[in-house]
């Protein structure tokens, strides 16, 4: 079976939806992009006419729009081999569910869903993965804890953060690479890091650490939407850290604006918990959850932040 996957290009939970496709099926393709390019790298595909060409086509931890949707509904070809599996609460309000092969769950009995937690489920209710795999279940729900904020809010439990530290120590085709290798393995014993995993984990908390108490010293304040937002421009694999660090050291802001020049986005996170940064990236032409958030960098605002960050520099 060939298999067209598009997921979420920056984090565990994009990297989850690839390992379990490529656990599932034989043949598999996958397109890493940002929420903002789904449309465009779709597009690519109907354009050469190669996405009639799969036997199965997933979005996953990303919300489809109109008038994709639209396109996909009426296509006959399509019909019965495309499905969407997202838990975005945007993607929710504007009423991208409403066709049968979209699946939008903002939570269900476990907790609050992530992209890989749905897909999760459905490849076990199609049988496509073995239910009884106990590794595979504790990868999918090792990665729904982090992205989803359960690992710190509910758990208390280290290890789904230590799996975003080796995500960032290897990268992307890393990662995937390293999660087939331990999922592939005999199903017997548990999800655990061997001694190299362990080591790049401390080397990449020691290496956050420093980077965090950096960052935290190059903060600016503004009032945006009648709001107290730091400002900071950092790599964007430290977004969350970030925001985290703030909370734990309370620092005198609504929310951080993180701009991540090497990602070309701009990162919201809420600090103080009543403020809701989905609406504030929304009015920036973004998207996202209510205490996580982003939109697009234009071309623009490069500028503009470029400025100030050489000016804040001097």
């Amino acid at each position: 079976m060939k298999i067209l996957l598009f997921t979420h290009k920056s984090d565990i939970d994009g990297m989850g939806n690839v390992v379990l496709a490529k656990l599932a099926f034989e043949e598999v393709d996958y397109v890493l992009c940002e929420t903002f390019l789904l449309q465009q790298e779709i597009a690519k595909y109907y354009d050469t006419g190669d996405i009639y060409s799969y036997d199965k086509i997933f979005v996953t931890d990303l919300w489809l729009e109109e008038p994709t949707l639209s396109k996909v509904a009426n296509d006959e070809q399509l019909q019965g081999k495309f499905f969407v599996f997202d838990h975005h609460k945007s993607a929710l309000e504007g009423a991208f569910d409403k066709y049968p092969f979209t699946t939008i769950k903002i939570s269900d009995e476990k907790g609050l869903c992530c992209g890989t937690s749905l897909f999760y489920e459905y490849l076990i209710d199609q049988q496509y993965i073995d239910s009884n795999n106990q590794r595979i279940y504790t990868f999918s729900e090792l990665t729904r804890k982090y992205d989803t904020w359960e690992w710190k809010t509910r758990y208390q439990e280290e290890m789904p953060h230590e799996l975003t530290l080796l995500f960032d120590s290897v990268g992307c085709e890393g990662y995937i690479k390293l999660m087939l290798e331990k999922l592939s393995n005999p199903t017997d014993g548990d999800f655990e890091f061997n001694t190299l995993e362990k080591m790049l984990i401390d080397n990449k908390i020691r290496l956050v650490q420093e980077k965090l108490s950096n960052y935290a010293t190059k903060v600016y304040y503004d009032e945006i939407m009648g709001l107290k937002a730091g400002i900071v421009f950092i790599n964007y694999e430290y977004r969350n850290d970030l925001a985290e660090y703030f909370r734990q050291h309370h620092f005198d802001m609504d929310f951080v604006m993180m701009i991540s020049f090497d990602y070309g986005t701009i990162s919201y996170r809420n600090i103080k918990d009543s403020v809701n940064v989905r609406l504030i990236a929304e009015a920036m032409g973004g998207k996202g959850h209510d205490k996580a958030a982003s939109s697009p960098l234009s071309q623009n605002q490069k500028e503009e932040f470029i400025r100030i960050a050489i000016n804040k520099s001097k």
